[in-house]
């Protein structure tokens, strides 16, 4: 008897602990999708509503500054490209486009840059030429940053 008596408290106490365990899961889980949600408002291209940056209106294509495409799923390398390349832009002053190539609206102007996947381009304002930098952007952005925003910014004042 006085076996099951301590079966019954050693179960009762594990089933306890087992609650509160899932408790902690669960607290964490629902953080955890707090997170990611408001990253997804701040980054996601797949929320148009909320990411306003990612549609390019046909106007643009005559516009010189920083093209960046992209999209819906973003890699760990393509966000460092596009976010230091935004954040370049905003410092010298030059216009930023984020353009989501799965997004409808924006196919003619990826067509135009014939990007079809991620890409870095800058069109120039005085040349209207193009210089595609994928390639640079892509082997350095987290690599050697610092290599990746001199080259970025020597393209830029440089109107060929």
């Amino acid at each position: 008897m006085k076996n099951y008596l301590g079966l019954a408290v050693l179960a009762l106490a594990l089933s306890f602990g087992a609650c509160q365990s899932n408790a902690k899961k669960t607290e964490k889980v629902e953080e955890t999708a707090k997170v990611e949600e408001a990253a997804c408002q701040t980054e996601c291209s797949q929320c148009p509503s909320k990411c306003s940056d990612t549609k390019v209106a046909e106007s643009t294509t005559e516009t010189a500054g920083i093209y960046y495409f992209h999209g819906d799923r973003k890699c760990k390398t393509c966000k460092v490209v596009g976010s230091e390349a935004k954040k370049l832009a905003e410092k010298l002053n030059v216009k930023f486009f984020d353009v989501n190539i799965d997004q409808e609206e924006n196919k003619s102007l990826a067509k135009e840059f014939e990007a079809t996947g991620s890409s870095l381009m800058i069109k120039h304002a005085k040349s209207g030429k193009i210089e595609d930098l994928t390639n640079f952007a892509f082997r350095n952005a987290i690599n050697n940053p610092q290599a990746y925003l001199e080259k970025l910014e020597s393209t830029l004042k440089s109107d060929n």
